[in-house]
């Protein structure tokens, strides 16, 4: 079968990947490989988000293009769990991986394990969220997030005509790529002095029914004041968005209301006028070019230090656009 998923040409149906049976981990797809082969892992910050499915398809079609190629697929179910996640590290420098491309956690705890590696000879290739010290990494690939966090404040000024009350609901703490969306969103709205920020000290966290209880809370505090809301990733932003739509003030669609990534309670928010916008990230590209960096920089070719994948403002009045459609609903592996 072929077909273009996420701008690449892939000739696999992704669907038939197998599995080895363990959570969140798939070994190669048994198509024929070169005599050397590279294992790469592939460790993600978690693996029940819609955001990491898409990040396995663009990794899973890279391990097919590639004859070279071997990925193993593995990270923690949450993505609150930075112990498993280091353990993981740990497990693949043990069993003498060539290269690991790692969505760190913790931007400072995850440093440790990645030291162990880079000590044991195995490139580490960084994606999706930066760890506080990128020293010794083959590259850095993903979105711009704080152009992204810039770009939603951008847009909630312009909502807003520049003026009114604003909450923004973090996500968790030494996770660099929402603290650069968050720093981004606040940066923008600083430079309009009649907005007020009523509430920007509150973490969701990457539990989604943590961030609807928060929601609640905020919104019971805040709700009869707020004119807009800022969420910097899918689980704040589908927690946020399913408070907004049950709270009897009918406050979906009236609150101007602004996410990061996409998903399908979030894409139907964009739909209905529940949701003004939300940044998008092209997570596909994002595995692919992951996989094929590490490959490149294993075969001994010269790799650049960052690698930026695209973000996008969706908006109620743009869903319908081609290229937005295209990365509101990413292909995906589970």
């Amino acid at each position: 079968m072929q077909r273009v998923v996420g701008g690449i040409f892939l000739g696999l149906a992704l669907g038939a990947l197998g599995c080895n049976g363990s959570a969140g981990e798939v070994g190669n797809d048994g198509s024929s490989k070169a005599a050397r082969t590279f294992r790469i892992a592939v460790i993600p910050k978690g693996t029940s988000h819609d955001f990491w499915y898409s990040v396995r398809a663009g990794a899973e079609a890279a391990d097919h293009d590639l004859a070279e190629v071997e990925i193993t697929w593995k990270g923690p179910l949450g993505e609150g769990d930075t112990a498993e996640q280091i353990k993981m590290v740990e497990s693949f420098i043990a069993n003498g991986y060539d290269g690991i491309c790692l969505a760190p956690l913790d931007a400072v705890a995850l440093r440790k394990p990645v030291d162990q590696a880079l000590a044991a000879g195995i490139p580490v290739l960084i994606f999706d969220s930066g760890l506080a010290d990128q020293s010794g990494i083959v590259s850095y690939v993903a979105t711009n997030n704080q152009r992204g966090g810039q770009r939603a404040g951008e847009y909630m000024a312009e909502l807003l005509g520049g003026k009114g009350r604003v909450i923004l609901m973090r996500y968790d703490l030494n996770s660099q790529s929402t603290e650069q969306r968050e720093a981004g969103f606040l940066e923008a709205l600083a430079k309009f002095p009649d907005i007020k920020l009523i509430s920007q000290d509150k973490y969701g966290g990457p539990d989604e029914s943590k961030a609807v209880a928060l929601s609640e809370n905020l919104l019971a505090t805040y709700g009869d004041q707020v004119d807009g809301i800022f969420c910097p990733n899918q689980s704040t932003a589908s927690g946020m968005l399913t408070v907004l739509r049950r709270d009897p003030r009918g406050l979906a669609g009236k609150v101007k209301f602004i996410g990061f990534d996409a998903g399908e309670n979030l894409a139907d928010g964009l739909k209905t006028g529940h949701m003004h916008a939300t940044v998008l990230q092209d997570p596909v590209k994002m595995g692919y070019d992951s996989v094929k960096v590490m490959y490149e920089k294993l075969s001994g070719q010269q790799v650049p230090e960052r690698v930026e994948t695209e973000e996008a403002l969706a908006t109620s009045q743009n869903y319908d656009q081609p290229e937005i459609k295209r990365l509101l609903f990413p292909e995906t592996v589970k």
